[in-house]
C-alpha cells in the first residue's frame, strides 16, 4: 500500500512527530511504500532513511495559508496514495480534507492530545469533518484523549479506536558516568531528568519550585522552547543555579544516554495525549514520579490488575511533589520496585507492534466501511 503519513509541522523534540516516524518506519518495513510530508518546517531534525517533504519554510503566514491547500491538492494528486495518516489538528483538517478533495479513499486521522487542547477554529473544523465522515477512522492515542471526545456527535464517535503508542528502544550503550560526562552533568550525586519543550504545558516553573524544596540532588531538563529565559530567571531566583542543568533540545540519539546518566525521570505536564518520554523512561527502567492526570495514570497504572509502574502525585500540591521527589532519592528499594514494574508494564502493554497492528487495521478498507456513514458528497 503507498501511503502518506501527514503532520503540521517539523520542529526539534516533538513527541507526535516522532511517534509519526516510528511508525512510518515500522509500516515500510512491513511491506508498505511511505512518504513523511510536513505542512511547514520550524526546525531541522533527523529524519533517517524515510522520503520527507515539506512545504513551506518557517512557520505558517496567513498568505501561505491560503496557498497551502492548492498545493496539497496537486501534490497528493500526483503522488496517489492508497491512504493518508494525518497526526495533529492541521494535518487533520486541513491534510485530510486535501486528500479527500484528492480522491483518496483511506483518510485516517489521529489525535495526540485531548480535544479542549485544540484551538477552538480547530476544534469547529475538527468536530465537523470528522461528523460528515470526512475521516474514514480516528485514532487517539489514549483512552483519555477518547474521551475527550465524548460530547461529539455520534457519528464522530463511531470511528474513534484507541491505538497507544508503541516504542523502539535503542538504550544507550554507554556507562552512567561516561553518559553524565558527555552531556556534562555532575559526575556523582543523584540525578532527576525532565524532558519535553520548554512551554507551559510542561508546567516546570511548578517543577522547579518543588525541586527547589528538595537536598542534596540536581535536575537536568532537556528540550527548549519559548519559556527558556524566563525559566532560568526562575531558577536564578531559587537559587538553583548550581543544581539545574539546561541542556537545550538533544539529538533523538542522545537521549538514550540522558536516560542512562539519570537516577529518576520525573514529568510535570499539564496534560499530555500519551507521553513518549515517559515511556522511554519505563524502558530505560528508571523510577518514575509524575503528574496524576488521566493520561499518565493510564500510561503507569495497569488498569486490570492496579499495578503502578511509578509515583503519581497532583501538580495542586508543591510540598507533596516535593516530598516524593525527596522519597524517590532516598528510598533505593522503592527505585528498584518501581524500575522493574516499568520495563515489565512497557514491554507488556507499549510494544512497537501493537501500534503499528492497531494503525494497519485502520488501513483496511473492510475497516473503513464499517465505521458508520457513507462517504460525504462533494456539495
Amino acid at each position: 500500500m503507498k501511503i502518506i503519513s501527514m503532520i503540521s509541522f517539523m520542529n526539534r523534540g516533538a513527541g507526535a512527530q516522532q511517534a509519526l516516524m516510528r511508525l512510518s518506519q515500522q509500516l515500510i518495513l512491513r511491506g508498505h511504500s511511505v512518504e513523511v510530508w510536513f505542512l511547514y518546517r520550524k526546525a531541522d531534525v533527523d529524519t533517517g532513511d524515510l522520503t520527507v517533504r515539506f512545504f513551506f519554510d518557517g512557520n505558517l503566514t496567513l498568505t501561505r495559508v491560503f496557498v497551502l491547500p492548492f498545493r496539497l491538492v496537486r501534490a497528493i494528486r500526483e503522488a496517489r496514495p492508497d491512504a493518508v495518516i494525518s497526526f495533529l489538528p492541521l494535518a487533520n483538517t486541513l491534510g485530510l480534507l486535501c486528500a479527500w478533495l484528492a480522491g483518496v479513499r483511506l483518510r485516517i486521522a489521529s489525535h495526540r492530545a485531548p480535544a479542549y487542547t485544540y484551538s477552538r477554529p480547530m476544534r469547529v473544523a475538527d468536530r465537523i469533518l470528522g461528523a460528515i465522515g470526512l475521516y474514514t477512522a480516528i485514532i487517539c492515542v489514549s483512552r483519555a484523549v477518547r474521551q475527550s471526545f465524548d460530547a461529539y456527535p455520534p457519528n464522530y464517535r463511531s470511528r474513534l479506536q484507541v491505538v497507544h503508542n508503541g516504542i523502539a528502544w535503542n538504550a544507550s550503550s554507554s556507562t552512567r558516568l561516561d553518559a553524565r560526562r558527555t552531556l556534562g552533568l555532575p559526575l556523582t550525586g543523584f540525578v532527576f531528568v525532565a524532558a519535553g519543550r520548554l512551554s507551559p504545558q510542561k508546567n516546570y516553573f511548578f517543577l522547579l519550585e518543588a525541586f527547589a524544596r528538595t537536598e542534596n540532588s540536581y535536575l537536568a531538563i532537556a528540550g527548549d522552547g519559548e519559556l527558556e529565559l524566563e525559566l532560568r530567571t526562575f531558577a536564578r531566583r531559587l537559587k538553583l543555579e548550581e543544581r539545574v542543568f539546561f541542556l537545550g533540545a538533544l539529538e533523538r540519539q542522545r537521549v538514550p544516554d540522558l536516560l542512562r546518566g539519570a537516577d529518576a525521570f520525573v514529568s510535570s505536564s499539564l496534560f499530555e495525549g500519551q507521553s513518549n518520554a515517559v515511556l522511554e523512561a519505563m524502558h530505560e527502567g528508571l523510577p518514575i514520579l509524575v503528574n496524576d492526570i488521566p493520561e499518565q495514570r493510564e500510561t503507569v497504572v495497569d488498569g486490570v490488575t492496579g499495578e503502578e509502574a511509578a509515583l503519581l502525585a497532583t501538580v495542586s500540591d508543591t510540598a507533596m511533589w516535593a516530598a516524593q521527589l525527596q522519597r524517590l532519592k532516598e528510598n533505593a528499594d522503592l527505585r528498584r520496585q518501581l524500575a522493574v514494574s516499568a520495563q515489565k508494564m512497557v514491554a507488556r502493554r507499549f510494544a512497537v507492534d501493537r501500534m503499528t497492528d492497531g494503525f494497519e487495521q485502520a488501513l483496511t478498507p473492510a475497516y473503513a466501511s464499517s465505521r458508520g456513514q457513507p462517504e460525504p458528497h462533494c456539495p
